[in-house]
């Protein structure tokens, strides 16, 4: 039996929860929401699509937390999202609010349960979660921008999509990090003689977001395709290198930066050992990076969270 619960069932919670379940592989499945009939309402729609795919899904809509129990992996995307002109940093201190809450009440009733964090900035949103849980915690992380850069080098070169490997690594976000030495097309390592220089797939996988954001109000489409991905790869044990963020301890504090993670059950080890030294250097500065801000940002959660006692 595999249960999975949404936290969030938003624009991007109901893309996620949608093309997770219509795989087929989910036995239950719990949405959750602050918002008046949006769960329930969803439920019906969810549904009436596994009517036609013939799916057997037990599914719940609730406003209730109480009803969130038992679950084995609770994949939470509740939080404001992310909109036109602002940076995924601009909003941690009221989503970090939001993981407080989640923190103190979701653990009550699903022990052992695998948290996919998924709300921005999602690594740090993992690392908040983490601290005030003590739960194991990961962040969906750069496999978004990974699916971005594979693409956009397939798009330029006019290969197939499947042709080209590689990994971003770091933050997800401002400090994300491409991990070159990683990256090969039809099986040989990526030269910049091919037609496509790094800094233009560097800045399309930084900006592409954005623009969509502009244009389409959100990113939808693909984060929620890659990130059912993620859960499927746990919830089978399809052990897929994948560019996630695991918890780590880094300073005295556990944080999330992703790195290419065999995803399976359980998840590891890392590929962290064969990346070169260029790359890695790029990672560790990646690492400080997001830490200084991370801190920075947690004083801000506690006098936030001191001023609403």
């Amino acid at each position: 039996m595999t249960t999975i619960a949404f936290i969030g069932v938003g624009r991007i919670g109901q893309n996620i929860a949608f093309n997770t379940i219509t795989q087929g592989f989910v036995d239950e499945a719990i949405f959750y929401d602050i918002v008046p009939e949006v769960p329930q309402k969803f439920e019906h729609e969810v549904r009436h699509a596994l009517a036609s795919r013939r799916i057997r899904t037990e599914v719940l809509g609730t406003n209730n937390i109480d009803d969130v129990a038992g679950a084995d992996i609770v994949v939470i995307s509740a939080g404001r999202p992310r909109k036109a002109g602002m940076s995924r940093r601009d909003l941690f201190v009221d989503n970090a609010k939001v993981m407080v809450d989640l923190a103190s009440k979701l653990p009550k009733k699903n022990h052992g349960a695998l948290y996919i964090m998924v709300t921005n900035p999602v690594d740090e949103m993992a690392s908040v979660f983490a601290k005030y849980s003590k739960e194991y915690v990961i962040s969906t992380g750069d496999q978004v921008e990974t699916m971005r850069m594979r693409s956009y080098i397939a798009q330029r070169l006019k290969v197939p999509v499947y042709k080209v490997n590689g990994f971003v690594a770091g933050e997800h976000g401002e400090d994300a990090v491409v991990l070159w030495s990683t990256v090969t097309v039809n099986g040989q390592p990526f030269s910049e003689s091919l037609g496509i220089t790094k800094s233009e797939i560097e800045t399309y996988v930084k900006n592409i977001a954005g623009d969509i954001i502009r244009v389409l109000g959100g990113t939808t489409w693909g984060p929620g395709t890659i990130i059912s991905d993620i859960i499927r790869a746990y919830a089978l044990n399809e052990n897929k290198v994948m560019s996630i963020a695991t918890p780590r301890e880094y300073k005295g504090e556990i944080i999330h930066v992703s790195i290419p993670v065999v995803v399976g059950n359980p998840i590891g080890p890392t590929l962290e050992n064969v990346i070169d030294e260029k790359d890695r250097a790029s990672l560790m500065a990646a690492m400080e990076d997001y830490y200084n801000v991370y801190i920075k940002n947690l004083k801000s959660l506690e006098e936030a969270l001191q001023q609403q006692k």
